[in-house]
């Protein structure tokens, strides 16, 4: 102070210490900025609770029920008027529906709708191709049902109505073949000589002759004799890769006049279904046809070739002649193998079903001549085997 009153000179006009100290000091100004916050804090605070208390004091609007229309007394009932009973004639009746059509319908009612696009021709429902569904399958597709919800509620009760319906097992109850020593039983396999010869070329007859005697179920009488005929048919049209025919015998008759029908198929020696033989291929027949078919085709290029520089046009002549090889080769390339099974070969026939001979052979129980002897000589009186003969 003392160094700022001697450089003051007297009567001027001196700058105020008081007011430079407060513009210059922090804490007034952060004092002013605090001050000038809580303000407009307040300020803000006190413009929203005025605008609930305007809120609050809105009064909702006064609804008024009144009649819009005038009272109007009830009216009289207005007594019916009699009129003449009319006469019908009688319509003629519509015969029912049968139960068949009824089912149907009801099918197809329930029939999922199949859209179809972008095809030349529609494609048929796997249940119009025959492969019906079976009644005890719990498997409904949910998929195919074009309903919506509805449609879906239906499919499933529909499976779990199936899977509450139980399988049903049919039982098997065991048999007797009855008497045994009447009866060829099922799967036997009886050789027989073929007769006559076989070709597949044509459907035919053949037969063939037992070489040894048939003998019953039990091993104990002979039902027919070596030497029976058997008579069969066979079927021609032998495909190509086929190597076995199928023939399926008819009849066989004994030498004593008895018949009977077998309906069995023939097999060879080990059981395999048909009989084998030598196949024909027509290897010649088929293929000569393609290497003439070449030799034509190289002779006509060839003629072809040497008339161009004439003037003869040979081009219809060359054309015709490759036509006619393609329709050799045609008709000859699908002629089928043929099988030839010889006479004399011995085959082999598949009982099918029991046969049996009960109702054209009666038994009877003797003893072997020998067993007498050495019962009246020899004084063996020991259980005697029974031999049963027809």
């Amino acid at each position: 102070m003392a160094e700022e009153d001697s450089t003051h000179i007297p009567g001027e006009r001196a700058e105020t210490t008081t007011g430079r100290g407060l513009e210059n000091n922090p804490t007034v100004r952060r004092g002013v900025v605090a001050l000038a916050i809580i303000a407009f804090v307040g300020f803000a605070l006190w413009s929203m609770r005025g605008q609930e208390k305007l809120a609050d004091g809105v009064q909702p609007e006064r609804v008024v029920i009144r009649q819009t229309s005038d009272f109007e007394p009830a009216k009289e009932p207005v007594q019916p008027v009699a009129t003449p009973p009319e006469t019908l004639l009688p319509t003629p009746g519509m015969p029912e529906q049968a139960g068949e059509d009824e089912k149907l319908l009801d099918a197809a009612r329930r029939a999922p709708v199949i859209a179809y696009g972008g095809e030349k021709s529609p494609q048929p429902h796997p249940r119009d191709q025959g492969a019906s569904t079976d009644a005890s399958s719990t498997y409904v597709p949910l998929g195919n049902n074009q309903g919506g919800l509805g449609g879906q509620a239906e499919n499933e009760d529909l499976r779990f109505n199936r899977m509450l319906t139980p399988t049903q097992l049919q039982g098997s109850r065991a048999g007797t073949l009855g008497n045994r020593d009447f009866i060829v039983a099922m799967g036997t396999s009886i050789p027989c000589v073929l007769e006559t010869a076989l070709s597949s070329d044509q459907a035919g007859f053949t037969s063939c002759v037992i070489n040894r005697d048939v003998l019953s179920d039990n091993g104990r009488v002979v039902l027919m004799e070596k030497g029976t005929q058997v008579v069969g048919e066979y079927r021609g049209g032998l495909r190509r890769g086929q190597k076995r025919l199928f023939v399926l015998w008819n009849r066989a008759k004994t030498p004593t006049g008895v018949i009977i029908t077998l309906a069995s198929p023939a097999t060879d020696a080990l059981g395999r279904a048909g009989v084998d033989g030598d196949v024909d291929s027509h290897w010649w027949e088929r293929f000569g046809s393609a290497i003439l078919l070449s030799i034509v085709g190289d002779a006509t290029s060839y003629a072809n070739s040497q008339l161009q520089d004439s003037d003869i046009e040979a081009d219809n002549t060359t054309s015709a002649g490759k036509q006619a090889a393609t329709i050799a080769v045609e008709q000859s390339i699908n002629i089928p193998p043929t099988l030839l099974k010889h006479q004399g070969e011995l085959v082999s026939i598949f009982v099918a079903r029991d046969l049996d001979f009960s109702s054209v052979y009666r038994l009877r129980v003797t003893e072997p001549r020998n067993r007498i002897y050495d019962r009246a000589v020899l004084g063996d009186f020991r259980q005697a085997s029974t031999l049963v003969t027809k």
